[in-house]
Order: structure tokens, then C-alpha cells, then sequence
């Protein structure tokens, strides 16, 4: 038993353990986010074979897992949509209330392909999350008949929305599914999404890339865009890294055809997986549709840390066009 626990604070009850275990295993947490998190909270990772995700849930305390559940329950490989809702953060408190009569209930739309339906909200760490479902078409077996068909199943994604910021950001790999949800909570509290100057999507241009190389160790893969001039369509060229002798990806900014292309055929890049600062930390920006992807396994903490990174690069980049940004007065031109 860990400093300062008692013998109180550790489930005992075997239905308790079972109900933890199970909800870990339904997210699919990967293994390397569960040892972290036990680091973080100095418990002792399981000996040899043992269950991991049931160590979990036997040596957490009610405190404990109850932050282990803020941290999991949104978390994971996710994709973060970027929007602004001018003065949404001003609504924060009003959202839940109103929000209801936005969103169809499960039961109004499980016959329907793709209608977002609304599942709940929850707020914590000065965040609301606008919990939402939808029915994917998914293929199954039929029990029956052993033989497969195609059944409509619930799946979720989430809205965020930050009581500092008016900066939201949608978790779902469809950005005109993140639109869509946006624009209804901007009608739940009465704004014109159809005003440019209230609803858009933050500019991840170049100034914003500028601001961001700051944060950045290395790029793995991008794309760069090169506009080929009179008339033409611009061209797309792709570059992956290489392993050094060390086995570590090399910065393709170090490459010779990216420099050339960016300072020679005045390319720009488009997307990228970039490696951060923070050496544990890596993640796909794709500017175009001003959006980042993680291909592992992050925690709510890390995905809010990138959300504040974010929301900073746009203010010192002036990614919010004066007239918009809201909480700054007297900014000079």
C-alpha cells in the first residue's frame, strides 16, 4: 500500500474492481498511458504477467480514479478541429441549459446515418464538454446465421469549450461534422454563425507557422505546396525522414530539397508531423483545415496543454483578426 493510503480508500468490493476494469477496456487505453499515469501517482506497476488495466483499477483510491476518469474518458488518438465562436466564453455558464433543444436524443435518431445526437455535458478544469453521439454503419456477424451485415452502431465525439478562451475545438476526424456541431452550439446561445466576425476557423498561416517553429524539434514528414505561378495549380510534394546512425528521424527542415523548395520555389508547408520540444510530445498539423491529429494515446492534461498552445500562437501570431478577439482592449493596430 502506497504512502499515505488507507485501507479505506482501495476498493475492496470485487463488483467495484469489475466495473473498473471494464471501463478502462472499453477505451482502449494503451498500456503506456496506464504506466505513466501510474508513475504520476507513484504506484507500483504490476509484476510479471498481471492483468495491467485490472492493477488499475485495484491499487487507484475514489480520488485517484476519479482524475484517472477525467483524464481518459475524452482522451486517446484524437483529432482537434479549431473554431472560434466570438463571445462563446462569455455563454459558458448558460451552454448546458441550452444546448438541449439543439441536439435530437439517441432514441429520436438511431435509425439515422450520422445525426449527431446529444448524450450529456460535464464540466471540470474550466471546460465544458459537450458529450455527443452518433450512429456509424459498422459490420458485424449475425448471431444467428454466422453470416456478416452491416448494423448501425453509437459513436462518440465531444465539443470543448474553454471558460478563458473563445478558441473551441471539436474531436471527431470529420470537419464538416465539427461545423455542424459548432454552428449548433452557437444557436443554442443566440449567435449569428452565419456573421464571419462570430464564427470561423482560426488561420494556421503562415505567420501562425512562424510563431509555432518555436515550440517545434523536428519535422518527420510534411507536405510543401508549391504554386507553379500563371494560372497554374499549385503542386503538392510529400517528404518523409530518415533515420540518422543513432536510429533517430532527422529534421527534414535540414533536408536540401525542402530548403529548396521552401526558400527557392517560395513553397509553403501544408501539413506535417512535427516532433515538439517536449521530447515525449509529437503530433500532425494540417493547416489547410487548421486541425492536429495525434497518433498516440494522449490524456486530457496533454490535450488541454496543446489546446493553450494553440490559443497562444494564434494571439502572437494575430490568428484573431482584431475586430474579433475578444478580452483585449486598446490592442494598437
Amino acid at each position: 500500500m502506497g504512502a499515505g493510503e488507507s485501507s479505506e480508500t482501495i476498493p475492496r468490493s470485487l463488483e467495484t474492481v469489475q466495473e473498473r476494469t471494464q471501463w478502462i477496456r472499453d477505451r482502449e487505453i494503451a498500456d503506456t498511458a496506464l504506466r505513466d499515469f501510474l508513475r504520476n501517482h507513484d504506484k507500483e506497476h504490476p509484476n510479471g504477467d498481471r492483468d495491467l488495466e485490472e492493477h488499475v483499477a485495484k491499487v487507484l483510491n475514489e480520488v485517484e480514479f476519479d482524475d484517472f476518469r477525467k483524464q481518459f474518458r475524452f482522451g486517446g488518438k484524437q483529432s482537434l478541429n479549431f473554431f472560434v465562436l466570438t463571445g462563446i466564453s462569455d455563454e459558458f455558464d448558460d451552454i448546458p441549459a441550452n444546448i438541449i433543444s439543439e441536439f435530437p436524443r439517441a432514441e429520436e435518431v438511431q435509425d439515422q446515418k450520422g445525426e449527431p445526437f446529444l448524450v450529456d455535458t460535464e464540466e471540470f478544469d474550466n471546460r465544458l464538454y459537450v458529450i455527443l453521439g452518433r450512429y456509424v454503419s459498422m459490420k458485424t456477424v449475425d448471431p444467428s446465421t454466422g453470416k456478416p451485415q452491416r448494423d448501425l452502431k453509437p459513436d462518440e465525439c465531444v465539443a470543448v469549450i474553454n471558460k478563458d478562451t473563445d478558441l473551441v475545438h471539436v474531436r471527431t476526424a470529420e470537419v464538416p461534422l465539427a461545423r455542424r456541431i459548432c454552428r449548433k452550439i452557437a444557436s443554442s446561445v443566440g449567435m449569428d454563425y452565419n456573421n464571419e466576425d462570430v464564427f470561423y476557423k482560426p488561420s494556421f498561416d503562415q505567420a501562425f507557422v512562424d510563431e509555432f517553429s518555436d515550440q517545434i524539434e523536428k519535422y518527420v514528414n510534411l507536405n510543401v505546396v508549391v504554386n507553379e505561378g500563371d494560372g497554374r495549380t499549385a503542386s503538392s510534394v510529400r517528404y518523409t525522414s530518415k533515420k540518422d546512425e543513432s536510429g533517430d528521424y532527422m529534421n527534414l527542415l535540414e533536408d536540401n530539397q525542402v530548403q529548396q523548395e521552401l526558400n527557392e520555389e517560395d513553397g509553403e508547408i501544408s501539413k506535417g508531423y512535427v516532433k515538439l520540444n517536449d521530447g515525449d510530445f509529437a503530433l500532425y498539423l494540417n493547416r489547410p483545415q487548421s486541425k492536429i491529429w495525434f497518433r498516440s494515446y494522449e490524456r486530457e492534461g496533454r490535450l488541454n496543454e496543446i489546446e493553450e498552445l494553440i490559443d497562444d500562437v494564434l494571439r502572437e501570431s494575430g490568428g484573431y483578426p482584431q475586430q474579433k478577439l475578444q478580452g483585449f482592449e486598446n490592442i494598437p493596430e
